[in-house]
Protein backbone atom coordinates (compact mmCIF):
# COMPACT_ATOMS: atom_id res chain seq x y z
CA UNK A 1 0.00 0.00 0.00
CA UNK A 2 3.49 2.91 2.12
CA UNK A 3 5.57 4.23 4.95
CA UNK A 4 3.07 3.27 6.73
CA UNK A 5 2.10 3.12 10.64
CA UNK A 6 1.11 -0.01 12.63
CA UNK A 7 -0.01 2.10 15.61
CA UNK A 8 -1.40 -0.69 18.42
CA UNK A 9 -2.88 0.95 21.31
CA UNK A 10 -3.64 -1.36 24.26
CA UNK A 11 -5.80 0.39 26.95
CA UNK A 12 -5.11 -2.93 28.48
CA UNK A 13 -3.00 -5.74 28.34
CA UNK A 14 -5.97 -8.50 30.60
CA UNK A 15 -5.27 -11.78 29.34
CA UNK A 16 -1.97 -11.23 28.28
CA UNK A 17 1.34 -12.23 30.39
CA UNK A 18 1.53 -8.53 31.42
CA UNK A 19 5.07 -9.21 33.43
CA UNK A 20 6.36 -10.29 30.30
CA UNK A 21 5.18 -7.03 28.68
CA UNK A 22 6.59 -3.23 28.82
CA UNK A 23 4.22 -1.22 31.03
CA UNK A 24 5.49 2.68 30.89
CA UNK A 25 4.51 4.59 28.53
CA UNK A 26 6.82 5.76 25.60
CA UNK A 27 6.14 8.67 23.44
CA UNK A 28 4.42 8.07 19.97
CA UNK A 29 7.30 8.00 17.84
CA UNK A 30 7.02 10.72 15.57
CA UNK A 31 6.04 9.89 11.47
CA UNK A 32 8.81 7.82 9.83
CA UNK A 33 10.97 9.50 6.94
CA UNK A 34 9.84 9.57 3.87
CA UNK A 35 11.18 5.94 1.99
CA UNK A 36 13.49 6.70 -1.13
CA UNK A 37 11.89 5.28 -4.20
CA UNK A 38 12.57 1.91 -5.32
CA UNK A 39 16.19 2.05 -7.85
CA UNK A 40 15.48 2.59 -11.69
CA UNK A 41 15.59 -1.23 -12.60
CA UNK A 42 18.34 -0.13 -15.45
CA UNK A 43 21.09 2.06 -16.24
CA UNK A 44 21.00 2.75 -20.26
CA UNK A 45 20.36 5.76 -21.09
CA UNK A 46 16.30 7.21 -21.77
CA UNK A 47 14.57 7.50 -18.59
CA UNK A 48 10.64 7.77 -19.00
CA UNK A 49 9.13 9.87 -17.29
CA UNK A 50 5.48 9.16 -16.14
CA UNK A 51 2.36 10.95 -14.85
CA UNK A 52 -0.49 8.42 -13.04
CA UNK A 53 -2.44 8.33 -15.59
CA UNK A 54 -5.52 9.44 -13.32
CA UNK A 55 -6.69 12.71 -13.13
CA UNK A 56 -6.95 14.71 -9.25
CA UNK A 57 -10.83 14.65 -9.17
CA UNK A 58 -11.40 10.91 -10.51
CA UNK A 59 -9.60 9.18 -7.71
CA UNK A 60 -11.99 7.26 -5.74
CA UNK A 61 -11.59 4.67 -2.82
CA UNK A 62 -14.64 2.57 -2.64
CA UNK A 63 -12.73 -1.00 -2.46
CA UNK A 64 -8.69 -0.58 -1.88
CA UNK A 65 -7.50 2.76 -4.09
CA UNK A 66 -4.80 1.15 -5.26
CA UNK A 67 -3.39 -2.62 -5.69
CA UNK A 68 0.37 -2.54 -5.41
CA UNK A 69 2.96 -3.62 -7.66
CA UNK A 70 4.27 -7.26 -6.80
CA UNK A 71 1.99 -8.01 -3.85
CA UNK A 72 0.66 -11.92 -4.40
CA UNK A 73 -2.84 -11.95 -3.92
CA UNK A 74 -6.02 -12.38 -6.38
CA UNK A 75 -4.55 -13.77 -9.17
CA UNK A 76 -0.78 -13.26 -8.22
CA UNK A 77 -0.64 -15.90 -6.21
CA UNK A 78 2.43 -17.30 -8.02
CA UNK A 79 4.40 -14.18 -10.04
CA UNK A 80 3.43 -11.54 -8.12
CA UNK A 81 1.64 -8.33 -9.87
CA UNK A 82 3.25 -6.98 -12.81
CA UNK A 83 1.54 -3.28 -11.90
CA UNK A 84 -0.38 -1.08 -10.03
CA UNK A 85 -4.78 -1.36 -10.19
CA UNK A 86 -5.54 1.61 -9.84
CA UNK A 87 -9.50 2.51 -8.54
CA UNK A 88 -11.53 5.72 -10.51
CA UNK A 89 -14.41 7.22 -9.86
CA UNK A 90 -16.97 5.77 -12.05
CA UNK A 91 -17.21 6.87 -15.44
CA UNK A 92 -13.71 8.42 -15.27
CA UNK A 93 -11.49 8.30 -17.72
CA UNK A 94 -8.31 6.79 -18.04
CA UNK A 95 -5.40 8.99 -19.03
CA UNK A 96 -2.47 8.57 -20.95
CA UNK A 97 0.61 8.50 -18.30
CA UNK A 98 2.68 9.71 -20.66
CA UNK A 99 3.31 10.97 -24.68
CA UNK A 100 3.15 8.02 -26.82
CA UNK A 101 2.14 5.66 -30.21
CA UNK A 102 -0.78 3.46 -29.96
CA UNK A 103 0.78 0.06 -30.06
CA UNK A 104 -2.54 -2.54 -29.70
CA UNK A 105 -6.01 -2.23 -29.14
CA UNK A 106 -7.69 -5.25 -28.01
CA UNK A 107 -10.12 -7.48 -26.05
CA UNK A 108 -9.18 -7.88 -22.68
CA UNK A 109 -9.23 -11.59 -22.35
CA UNK A 110 -9.44 -11.09 -18.51
CA UNK A 111 -12.86 -9.79 -18.49
CA UNK A 112 -15.12 -9.84 -21.63
CA UNK A 113 -16.68 -6.75 -23.29
CA UNK A 114 -13.66 -4.96 -21.97
CA UNK A 115 -10.32 -3.29 -23.58
CA UNK A 116 -6.91 -3.20 -23.28
CA UNK A 117 -4.97 -0.36 -24.67
CA UNK A 118 -1.16 -0.27 -25.32
CA UNK A 119 1.19 2.60 -25.99
CA UNK A 120 4.89 2.74 -27.36
CA UNK A 121 7.00 5.33 -25.68
CA UNK A 122 10.92 5.65 -27.40
CA UNK A 123 13.34 7.79 -24.87
CA UNK A 124 16.77 8.01 -26.75
CA UNK A 125 17.07 4.61 -28.18
CA UNK A 126 15.44 2.43 -25.01
CA UNK A 127 11.63 1.42 -25.77
CA UNK A 128 8.95 1.62 -22.98
CA UNK A 129 5.07 0.59 -23.11
CA UNK A 130 2.74 1.61 -20.94
CA UNK A 131 -0.44 -1.35 -20.79
CA UNK A 132 -3.97 -0.16 -19.89
CA UNK A 133 -6.24 -2.65 -18.81
CA UNK A 134 -10.34 -3.11 -17.76
CA UNK A 135 -11.59 -0.09 -20.29
CA UNK A 136 -15.12 -0.28 -21.09
CA UNK A 137 -15.09 1.67 -24.49
CA UNK A 138 -12.39 3.51 -26.31
CA UNK A 139 -12.05 7.36 -27.45
CA UNK A 140 -12.77 7.31 -31.08
CA UNK A 141 -9.24 8.72 -31.87
CA UNK A 142 -7.21 6.05 -29.90
CA UNK A 143 -6.37 3.37 -33.09
CA UNK A 144 -2.76 2.27 -33.84
CA UNK A 145 -0.38 4.19 -34.52
CA UNK A 146 -2.27 7.02 -33.44
CA UNK A 147 -0.14 9.73 -31.40
CA UNK A 148 -1.49 10.22 -28.12
CA UNK A 149 0.11 13.05 -25.97
CA UNK A 150 0.50 12.15 -22.21
CA UNK A 151 -2.98 12.98 -20.13
CA UNK A 152 -5.23 12.65 -23.16
CA UNK A 153 -8.31 9.98 -22.12
CA UNK A 154 -7.67 6.46 -23.88
CA UNK A 155 -11.27 5.35 -22.71
CA UNK A 156 -13.44 4.75 -19.75
CA UNK A 157 -12.56 2.57 -16.61
CA UNK A 158 -14.84 -0.38 -16.39
CA UNK A 159 -16.90 -0.89 -13.64
CA UNK A 160 -16.72 -3.66 -11.28
CA UNK A 161 -19.18 -5.28 -8.76
CA UNK A 162 -17.25 -7.38 -5.94
CA UNK A 163 -18.11 -9.14 -2.78
CA UNK A 164 -15.38 -7.77 -0.21
CA UNK A 165 -15.52 -9.64 3.23
CA UNK A 166 -19.43 -9.29 4.26
CA UNK A 167 -20.21 -5.99 2.01
CA UNK A 168 -20.96 -6.50 -1.79
CA UNK A 169 -19.45 -3.06 -3.79
CA UNK A 170 -19.28 -1.20 -6.99
CA UNK A 171 -16.19 0.55 -8.08
CA UNK A 172 -14.00 1.38 -11.31
CA UNK A 173 -10.68 0.22 -11.66
CA UNK A 174 -8.12 -0.23 -14.36
CA UNK A 175 -4.79 -1.96 -14.35
CA UNK A 176 -1.98 0.00 -15.42
CA UNK A 177 1.70 -1.72 -16.09
CA UNK A 178 4.82 -0.36 -17.25
CA UNK A 179 6.93 -2.35 -19.47
CA UNK A 180 10.99 -1.68 -19.69
CA UNK A 181 11.76 -3.67 -22.73
CA UNK A 182 15.41 -3.85 -21.88
CA UNK A 183 15.03 -5.26 -18.83
CA UNK A 184 14.44 -8.68 -18.76
CA UNK A 185 13.39 -11.38 -15.97
CA UNK A 186 12.06 -15.09 -16.05
CA UNK A 187 8.95 -14.27 -14.72
CA UNK A 188 5.07 -13.99 -16.17
CA UNK A 189 5.64 -10.14 -17.77
CA UNK A 190 9.14 -10.71 -17.91
CA UNK A 191 9.22 -6.57 -18.61
CA UNK A 192 7.22 -5.42 -15.95
CA UNK A 193 8.36 -2.89 -13.91
CA UNK A 194 7.04 -0.83 -11.00
CA UNK A 195 5.88 2.66 -12.21
CA UNK A 196 7.00 4.15 -8.45
CA UNK A 197 10.75 5.38 -9.70
CA UNK A 198 9.73 6.79 -13.41
CA UNK A 199 7.06 9.01 -11.69
CA UNK A 200 7.78 13.15 -12.49
CA UNK A 201 7.14 15.40 -9.52
CA UNK A 202 3.55 15.88 -10.30
CA UNK A 203 2.59 12.20 -11.04
CA UNK A 204 4.39 11.42 -7.27
CA UNK A 205 2.50 14.48 -5.52
CA UNK A 206 -0.90 12.34 -7.09
CA UNK A 207 0.58 9.21 -6.08
CA UNK A 208 1.27 10.14 -2.61
CA UNK A 209 -2.35 10.71 -2.59
CA UNK A 210 -4.02 7.70 -3.87
CA UNK A 211 -1.44 5.80 -1.78
CA UNK A 212 -2.11 6.76 1.37
CA UNK A 213 -5.99 5.87 1.26
CA UNK A 214 -4.99 2.86 -0.10
CA UNK A 215 -5.61 -0.92 1.71
CA UNK A 216 -6.27 -4.28 1.31
CA UNK A 217 -5.76 -7.65 2.69
CA UNK A 218 -2.41 -8.67 2.00
CA UNK A 219 -1.29 -5.15 3.41
CA UNK A 220 0.13 -6.79 6.63
CA UNK A 221 2.34 -8.68 4.78
CA UNK A 222 3.41 -6.91 1.97
CA UNK A 223 3.08 -3.31 1.98
CA UNK A 224 4.70 -1.08 -0.48
CA UNK A 225 4.07 0.10 -3.29
CA UNK A 226 6.72 -1.51 -4.67
CA UNK A 227 7.23 -5.16 -3.43
CA UNK A 228 9.49 -8.06 -4.97
CA UNK A 229 7.23 -9.81 -7.67
CA UNK A 230 9.79 -13.11 -7.16
CA UNK A 231 9.63 -13.47 -3.59
CA UNK A 232 6.21 -13.95 -1.97
CA UNK A 233 6.27 -12.35 1.57
CA UNK A 234 3.98 -14.49 3.91
CA UNK A 235 5.51 -13.21 7.30
CA UNK A 236 6.59 -9.89 8.67
CA UNK A 237 7.36 -8.45 12.16
CA UNK A 238 6.55 -4.68 12.80
CA UNK A 239 8.35 -3.59 15.76
CA UNK A 240 6.99 -0.63 18.44
CA UNK A 241 8.67 2.57 17.82
CA UNK A 242 6.23 3.84 21.01
CA UNK A 243 2.97 3.56 22.58
CA UNK A 244 2.64 1.06 25.66
CA UNK A 245 1.61 -1.92 23.29
CA UNK A 246 3.60 -5.26 23.51
CA UNK A 247 7.02 -4.85 22.14
CA UNK A 248 6.28 -6.08 18.77
CA UNK A 249 4.28 -8.21 16.84
CA UNK A 250 4.22 -10.77 13.42
CA UNK A 251 1.41 -11.65 11.33
CA UNK A 252 1.40 -14.49 9.26
CA UNK A 253 -1.00 -14.64 5.99
CA UNK A 254 -1.79 -17.93 4.72
CA UNK A 255 -4.55 -17.96 1.95
CA UNK A 256 -6.97 -15.93 2.97
CA UNK A 257 -6.42 -16.08 6.67
CA UNK A 258 -3.51 -14.60 9.20
CA UNK A 259 -2.12 -15.78 12.49
CA UNK A 260 -0.74 -13.14 14.92
CA UNK A 261 2.11 -13.30 17.97
CA UNK A 262 2.37 -10.70 20.26
CA UNK A 263 6.27 -10.29 20.97
CA UNK A 264 8.01 -9.44 24.47
CA UNK A 265 11.21 -7.44 23.46
CA UNK A 266 13.54 -10.31 23.13
CA UNK A 267 11.12 -12.25 20.83
CA UNK A 268 9.13 -13.85 22.81
CA UNK A 269 5.67 -15.42 21.79
CA UNK A 270 3.02 -14.29 24.69
CA UNK A 271 0.14 -14.34 23.07
CA UNK A 272 -0.92 -16.13 20.10
CA UNK A 273 -4.59 -16.48 17.72
CA UNK A 274 -6.18 -15.25 14.56
CA UNK A 275 -6.15 -11.75 13.32
CA UNK A 276 -9.81 -11.28 11.05
CA UNK A 277 -9.47 -8.38 9.10
CA UNK A 278 -11.45 -6.35 6.69
CA UNK A 279 -9.29 -3.81 4.74
CA UNK A 280 -12.77 -2.17 2.74
CA UNK A 281 -13.92 -0.46 6.51
CA UNK A 282 -13.43 2.99 6.86
CA UNK A 283 -11.09 2.71 9.07
CA UNK A 284 -10.13 -0.87 8.52
CA UNK A 285 -10.85 -2.97 10.96
CA UNK A 286 -9.18 -5.71 12.41
CA UNK A 287 -10.06 -8.77 15.58
CA UNK A 288 -7.50 -10.47 17.34
CA UNK A 289 -8.69 -13.33 18.64
CA UNK A 290 -6.60 -15.51 21.25
CA UNK A 291 -7.96 -19.02 22.85
CA UNK A 292 -8.86 -16.51 25.63
CA UNK A 293 -9.55 -13.02 24.76
CA UNK A 294 -10.75 -11.16 21.73
CA UNK A 295 -9.65 -7.66 20.93
CA UNK A 296 -11.79 -5.61 18.45
CA UNK A 297 -9.11 -2.63 16.55
CA UNK A 298 -9.09 -0.10 13.74
CA UNK A 299 -5.65 0.25 11.68
CA UNK A 300 -4.27 2.23 8.97
CA UNK A 301 -1.00 0.74 7.47
CA UNK A 302 1.09 3.50 4.97
CA UNK A 303 4.24 1.17 3.65
CA UNK A 304 6.84 0.83 6.75
CA UNK A 305 4.15 2.21 9.43
CA UNK A 306 0.98 0.47 10.79
CA UNK A 307 -1.14 2.46 13.24
CA UNK A 308 -3.12 -0.23 15.29
CA UNK A 309 -6.49 0.80 18.08
CA UNK A 310 -7.38 -1.88 19.91
CA UNK A 311 -10.05 -2.20 22.42
CA UNK A 312 -10.08 -4.11 26.18
CA UNK A 313 -11.87 -7.56 25.72
CA UNK A 314 -15.53 -7.40 26.14
CA UNK A 315 -15.74 -3.58 24.82
CA UNK A 316 -16.87 -1.60 21.61
CA UNK A 317 -14.01 -1.18 19.10
CA UNK A 318 -12.12 1.75 18.68
CA UNK A 319 -14.00 4.79 16.56
CA UNK A 320 -10.58 5.84 14.77
CA UNK A 321 -6.34 4.93 15.05
CA UNK A 322 -6.16 8.18 17.39
CA UNK A 323 -4.31 7.91 20.39
CA UNK A 324 -2.41 4.74 19.21
CA UNK A 325 0.81 2.58 19.35
CA UNK A 326 3.13 2.63 16.65
CA UNK A 327 4.77 -0.01 15.20
CA UNK A 328 7.56 -0.35 12.38
CA UNK A 329 8.62 -2.73 9.82
CA UNK A 330 12.18 -2.70 7.39
CA UNK A 331 11.84 -3.40 3.70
Amino acid sequence: MRGRVLLLAFATVAALACDKLPTASTPIAAPAPPLPAPPLPTNVPGVLSIAMPIAAADIANTAFGLLPFGYHGGGHTEDGHAGWDIEYRIGAPVRAAATGTVLSVDPDSNTPGRFVVVLDHLVASHFYRTRYENLVNVGSGIVVEAAVPAGQPLGTAGAITATMGSATVTYAMTHFQLDDLEFHREITNPKAVSPEPFLNADGKALFDRVWSTAAYFQELVEPYATNDRERPITTRSWTRAGGEGPAGIRFTRTGSTYAYELLTESGTVVESGAATLNPTARPSTMDLASPTATRLGTYDILANELRLTLSNPGTARPASVAPANVYRTGQ
